[in-house]
């Protein structure tokens, strides 16, 4: 067994690579989804009927949610444009928002159940959805920043699993607390103590898990060149505006056919958050908001029971989401998630049992999987990693305007068209998610340049097997041609690119004998060649580069370099440098193909004007005299 030594050469592109994650720094980074999560959860389940047992009439519901989509619809994109801009030595680029907007919202988790005035109730709503989206926004962009693309889909799978956990305790903590006698009373301001108890549990959760995923992971050092950039970009609301309005103009088509289907769903989505404890109270228990009461208390807890199923559900679906849209493409995926959605709402709104009424969350939670993980996946790797924070936001913005429409719309709608019914809305709700299944089939697949590499829209079309692409270069034309190859691999496979060269340190190792592969003697040439065989591989043709120099023989330095792990490639030319003419296959890359554990791509060079190029005024070889 030769034993190799390995140089490790620091280039502008090895150190720009975002290095890869443990599972579990993965999931400690994304930890903090659980608390954010959690109080967005509360405000799903437990805000609106606080409203009405602070004295909202059930039509007035859409309106005093005008909090959610209103500040998501400024904050999101505002922060996210400033935030990619910002840049502390201490503190970084995202955590500072992150932290700023758990902490906000553990302020107003505590003192919201303490209102007793509808119009505090609601000032407290927008400074808690202004909090939420504070954090939501850089935290995606966060995942997006630290991880390379091979992992974005594990990041990102693994927020969804986070995001269903926090909803599920919250949604829960509603219900089991509930049934706690000790807190079945109700305060001065007509608030039972449960819902107490379930707010001052946020408090906690929110902080606890933002503040400890915030200080046990580090963001990447921008580059000079990038830091450059922030310093020179202009600053002030106005340009943050302009950058965010030109970012708009210049996204890619893809996103544009995903804010159509938005626009059905998440009007549907907020008709049901908004009127699933009326609904339920009305089909299940007899109960409204009006008469109040404990059919109205169980109502309520009942609603967040399902609200607790649904995302449970979601945390199971997360795991199989991903690898279905890789298969059969995030537009089949998506359309068959909104289908399952529409079925359960319509069903739900004829359901009179309320233990069957658990049942239609299955498919909702599948939806939900969907809603929460495929379209930020999708984005995240089809636009400029250094304009993620500002394109998370233009994507929420597409999520908040049919919210908008529906906080201003859907109370006249209520009244008018619905009879006043919350069973009527869901419905309601359930026709709209079949209207956006309907229209996500419609969405033709966008061009390749403008399809996900990580989570297409249509079927899969580009290289997406790889984690790394190795390849064995001298420096000389054959050998590049084999590097040119493995680049474009790399690059379809959104894959790190290594180039190793092998050389000799003792030219009396080095002797070659007739037809047998030739080596490069000496680490000065070796840098050389290695410096040569990277010229002209650009950031566009291959993101992450890294370059190593390996003395020992040069098929163990490839094998060292891929080591055990089946989902590396390994590229080589056909011959080696100095083989035989009529030789089929060289010594290095039928050492390669015979002890690999790993894919090998044998590229064919042995057409090339071999006489020119293996003349002996190459200074990098050692030729016989």
């Amino acid at each position: 067994m030769t034993t190799t030594t390995t140089q490790s050469l620091a280039t502008t592109a090895e150190a720009e690579r975002k290095p890869l994650m443990t599972g579990r720094a993965i999931l400690m980074m994304n930890l903090g989804f659980f608390g954010v999560q959690f109080s967005f959860g509360l405000t799903q389940s437990a805000v609106n009927p606080l409203f009405l047992l602070i004295g909202a009439d059930p039509d007035q519901l859409p309106i005093l949610n005008l909090a959610g989509p209103v500040t998501g619809l400024i904050i999101q994109p505002l922060i996210g444009a400033i935030s990619d801009r910002t840049w502390s030595p201490r503190w970084g680029r995202r955590r500072p928002f992150v932290t700023a907007g758990a902490i906000l919202c553990a302020i107003i988790l505590f003192a919201f159940p303490f209102v007793g005035m509808l119009w505090l109730g609601v000032i407290c709503f927008w400074l808690l959805d202004i909090g939420n989206n504070t954090s939501m926004e850089p935290y995606r962009a966060f995942i997006s920043d630290r991880l390379p693309k091979s992992q974005l889909a594990r990041g990102f799978l693994t927020q969804s699993m986070f995001t269903g956990a926090g909803a599920v305790l919250a949604n829960i903590s509603l219900f089991l607390l509930q049934k706690v006698s000790a807190l079945d009373r109700t305060a001065g301001n007509g608030v039972p103590y449960w819902m107490y108890v379930c707010f001052m549990i946020g408090t906690v959760c929110i902080l606890l898990t933002v503040l400890t995923a915030m200080a046990r992971t580090r963001e990447i050092t921008p580059t000079d060149e990038e830091l450059a950039e922030m310093r020179a970009a202009p600053k002030g609301v106005g340009n943050f505006v302009r950058d965010i309005a030109d970012a708009v103009r210049t996204m890619p088509v893809a996103m544009h056919k995903i804010g159509v289907v938005f626009l059905f769903q998440w009007y549907a989505m907020f008709i049901y958050w908004q009127f699933l404890a009326v609904s339920i109270g009305e089909t299940v228990f007899g109960a409204n908001p009006e008469q109040g009461g404990p059919a109205w208390d169980r109502a309520i807890a009942w609603s967040g029971l399902m609200n607790g199923a649904y995302n449970f559900v979601t945390m199971i679906s997360a795991l199989f989401l991903i690898g279905f849209s890789r298969r059969l493409g995030a537009k089949r995926v998506h359309a068959i998630a909104l289908g399952l959605a529409a079925v359960a709402l319509i069903w739900l709104a004829q359901i009179g049992n309320q233990y069957l009424a658990l049942v239609p969350m299955i498919g909702l939670g599948i939806f939900w999987a969907s809603a929460v993980g495929v379209p930020y996946l999708m984005v995240a790797s089809m636009v400029p990693a250094k304009r993620t924070g500002v394109y998370m936001g233009i994507l929420n913005m597409m999520i908040v305007v049919p919210m908008l429409i529906e906080t201003v719309t859907f109370g006249w709608i209520f009244n008018r068209f619905l009879d006043g019914k919350g069973s009527n809305a869901i419905l309601l709700a359930g026709v709209l998610m079949g209207i956006g299944a309907v229209a996500m089939l419609w969405v033709n697949p966008p061009d390749e340049a403008d399809e996900s590499p990580i989570v297409p829209l249509g079927a899969r079309r580009s290289i997406s097997v790889y984690d790394r692409v190795v390849v064995g270069s001298d420096g000389t034309a054959t050998s590049l041609y084999a590097v040119d190859r493995a680049a474009e691999v790399a690059q379809a496979a959104q894959a790190r690119l290594v180039v190793v060269t092998a050389y000799r340190a003792d030219p009396a190792e080095s002797e070659p004998t007739a037809g047998a592969h030739r080596e490069i003697v000496g680490v000065d040439t070796a840098r050389d060649a290695l410096a040569k065989s990277v010229t002209g591989l650009t950031r566009e043709r291959a993101r992450y580069i890294e370059q190593r120099l390996v003395e020992g023989d040069p098929a163990q330095a490839l094998l060292d370099v891929v080591g055990a792990n089946p989902a590396n490639l390994i590229v080589v030319g056909n011959r080696g440098l100095g083989a035989d003419e009529g030789q089929l296959l060289g010594s290095v890359p039928a050492g390669v193909v015979r002890n690999a554990v790993c894919d090998v791509l044998v590229v064919q060079t042995s057409a090339l004007d071999e006489e020119r190029l293996f003349a002996p005024s190459e200074p990098a070889l050692d030729t016989d005299s």
